[in-house]
């Protein structure tokens, strides 16, 4: 079993008002067409004016919210950067394609092309911060997140000496691909108000969503918030399987089902995936305080950066907003956590997390 990593800082970029904490659910942002898109907030704090005019929008997104990561941890360069993107730029990659078909292919602009690759927010990361350590970029659909955290924990038990590692995801939505991801019934066939999502389960397909998350990591637990212990991929997973994979987990980490103080779910309204966390909840107890958040973010390939992001705020000793709140448990402190999340193409991960007490 691998050791701990460390959460010094997690930012976010959502459709909800998450770059600045403090403001966060203030108000409650949502949605009557089943998309949502992130709040952007003053991207020129970041990113120097002039070369911003250049810049996509997925770009400025990761930027902005990595830098944001390391100025919150007191980090000026990291040891590494790992990353996770299901999409990448879609933009980009809508705007290039277009272009080839308007064009005949001739006379293309390169920049839509350079900017639509999937490691362009590591690149600009990298020369902003002058990180000329380990660079990775993990693209694996529903898992794309978190294989960038399994490489960075492995990253960080390898190293002898004290290292950090800025570690995120990044996803965009536009509207060619909510059109054609709805032709294979990913999305609610009847407009569905996003804060009533989850009261929608009746119903096949969720709403479409787009975020950034970054998080500051290191093998050192001075100053952290919270820490990541385990993580688990289930692909293609009977019900029992996920149950039991929660189970192992608890058991590898010398706990059970009643240690379990909060749960963090990605229930997403999708009534073909409810048998996920009814398979995965069966052995928590009825006091323990379970939590969604899909109906803020949206669904999205790597949505388990906005739950993470979640978690460690609450852990940093923010309350659980009542909005995310599906069963109110009787828990006094935090200590354990853990985040059970699915994408659309039957991939599910099990991520626990404790509190440094």
């Amino acid at each position: 079993m691998m050791k701990p990593v460390y959460i010094l800082s997690a930012t976010a970029i959502s459709p909800q008002h998450s770059f600045d904490p403090a403001g966060f659910l203030q108000p409650v942002m949502s949605s009557d067409n089943n998309k949502l898109f992130v709040q952007d907030p003053d991207y020129t704090k970041f990113i120097n004016p002039v070369a911003i005019r250049r810049m996509s929008r997925l770009i400025k997104m990761g930027i902005s919210t990595g830098m944001k990561s390391l100025q919150d941890a007191g980090i000026t360069t990291p040891d590494s950067i790992i990353t996770g993107t299901g999409r990448g730029s879609m933009n980009d990659t809508e705007h290039f394609l277009t272009d080839m078909i308007r064009m005949n292919e001739e006379a293309l602009n390169p920049t839509f092309f350079i900017q639509s690759t999937y490691n362009s927010i590591n690149g600009w990361l990298a020369m902003q911060t002058k990180c000329t350590g380990y660079n990775q970029t993990f693209v694996h659909r529903g898992f794309s997140f978190e294989w960038a955290l399994m490489d960075a924990q492995m990253l960080l038990n390898e190293a002898a000496q004290p290292t950090t590692i800025l570690a995120g995801c990044f996803d965009e939505l536009t509207d060619d691909y909510f059109l054609v991801k709805s032709k294979v019934d990913y999305w609610k066939k009847s407009p569905v108000n996003s804060l009533e999502l989850l009261n929608n389960i009746q119903t096949k397909g969720t709403i479409a969503g787009e975020g950034v998350a970054f998080f500051t990591l290191s093998n050192e637990r001075h100053n952290a918030s919270c820490a990541i212990t385990a993580i688990k991929m289930l692909q293609n997973a009977e019900a029992e399987e996920i149950s039991q994979a929660v189970n192992e987990i608890l058991t590898q980490s010398k706990l059970s089902p009643a240690d379990i103080d909060l749960v963090i779910t990605g229930r997403n309204g999708d009534a073909a995936r409810e048998y996920i966390y009814d398979a995965a909840l069966k052995n928590i107890p009825e006091d323990t305080t379970i939590v969604s958040f899909k109906h803020l973010c949206g669904e999205y390939d790597t949505s388990t950066g906005f739950a993470l992001w979640l978690a460690n705020l609450i852990a940093a000793g923010k309350e659980i907003p009542g909005i995310c709140i599906t069963r109110q448990g009787t828990n006094g402190i935090l200590k354990n956590i853990i985040l059970i999340n699915h994408y659309i193409l039957n991939s599910v991960s099990i991520i626990l997390l404790q509190i440094p007490q």
